[in-house]
């Protein structure tokens, strides 16, 4: 009898170490995979104890795991195991919506509201950036902000400093009389400074604007100067600048500038107050037109 119950405490000992080698070989395949991010296929892993062969199907493991027991010379082994390149970070969109309104009432009657929309996605060698943005005003029943813009460009990184770019722009102002305004562009661009805090870049190349100003419906050969800067003054607060010129080709006075400068301040995670200062400038307006558009715009943001 005490014979028999021995017998039977060395077979419980033995399945509890199988069970232990199974458990800790899926384990140790488990960390191997959050670790390293393999992707793997599904790999056979074989248990020899005393003799005995038990095969079990795991998704996860490394090349080759051993794990003696103490007792004997148990080995858990994986094998057919498909050891994929490893994955890069995920790289989403990062977006943001501001939003401004200004109200008078009493001895003016005014309203002003102002919004833009930016996301853009980096990803090298490839760097897309959209945005567009609008306003409207109205001052004693009078429009004093009639505007509408949007532009996007996809650049492509040939080094870590060097890229060229696609670039497409469209603008409409009815308080300058401009009924359209649309550029495109490609050329190339490059990182004078490319830093986590700070980033400066050039951009040149040829271009192409239609436009209808007044009663002038033209379109023209351009070439595109621009240039960004965008320093974070802390871990909250950050300061950006950017600007364009672009002249027409065959006559030279014939150019417009658009210059931009913003500063940001998180309140949360998700919300920041910006205050940026708009400056569009035209060398031949429409007709009673001003060269000069300035706006100062203050506003909450919402990040995504």
């Amino acid at each position: 009898m005490a014979a028999s119950i021995n017998r039977e405490m060395v077979v419980l000992r033995q399945r509890m170490k199988k069970n232990i080698l199974l458990l800790a070989a899926l384990a140790g395949g488990v960390a191997v995979h959050a670790d390293n991010a393999y992707v793997l296929t599904t790999n056979s892993v074989t248990l020899v104890t005393s003799g005995t062969n038990a095969v079990v199907r795991i998704v996860q493991g490394t090349n080759s795991v051993l794990l003696p027991t103490q007792g004997d010379h148990t080995v858990v082994q994986v094998i057919q195991v498909s050891n994929a390149p490893v994955l890069p970070p995920a790289y989403p969109w990062v977006s943001s919506v501001v939003a401004g309104l200004t109200l008078t009432r009493g001895n003016s009657d005014t309203t002003l509201f102002t919004a833009k929309v930016q996301t853009q996605k980096k990803r090298e060698p490839d760097e897309w950036l959209f945005e567009a943005d609008g306003s409207y005003g109205v001052n004693n029943s009078v429009l004093s902000a009639d505007s509408l813009h949007g532009s996007g460009q996809y650049n492509h990184l040939f080094d870590e400093r060097m890229y060229g770019f696609a670039n497409a722009d469209a603008l409409h102002d009815g308080i300058q009389d401009l009924k359209y305004r649309i550029s495109l562009s490609p050329g190339a661009g490059y990182y004078f400074i490319k830093t986590k805090p700070t980033s400066l870049v050039g951009e040149v190349g040829p271009g192409f604007v239609s436009e209808l100003r007044g009663d002038t419906d033209e379109s023209y050969l351009s070439v595109r100067f621009a240039e960004h800067f965008d320093q974070k003054l802390s871990g909250t607060a950050r300061l950006w600048e950017k600007a364009e010129l672009i002249p027409q080709v065959t006559k030279i006075d014939n150019y417009f500038m658009n210059a931009e400068i913003g500063v940001e301040s998180a309140l949360t995670k998700r919300l920041s107050l910006q205050v940026t200062l708009d400056d569009n400038y035209a060398n031949e307006p429409a007709a009673g037109r001003k060269n000069n558009d300035v706006k100062l715009i203050s506003g909450v943001a919402f990040k995504f």
